[in-house]
């Protein structure tokens, strides 16, 4: 029993002895997603609009994080 009380000890603080605060957050490894000219954009907003929006939403949200 009290190796069984122990082992459990153990096991717990070895994973609480793990938790640590992230070293870096969102912004710091985030990057926008560019583009190659003006007819990358013209063709994403005459085929696929939503792709379009998505990157622009991810690049406005690098953008804010970076402050």
């Amino acid at each position: 029993m009290k190796s069984k009380l122990l082992a459990l000890t153990l096991s717990s603080l070895v994973l609480v002895s793990g938790c640590a605060p992230p070293a870096s957050s969102y912004g710091d490894i985030a990057r926008p997603i560019l583009f190659g000219g003006e007819s990358t954009i013209d063709w994403l907003a005459e085929y696929d609009e939503p792709l379009l929006r998505q990157i622009v939403t991810h690049n406005e949200q690098v953008a804010a994080l970076a402050k």
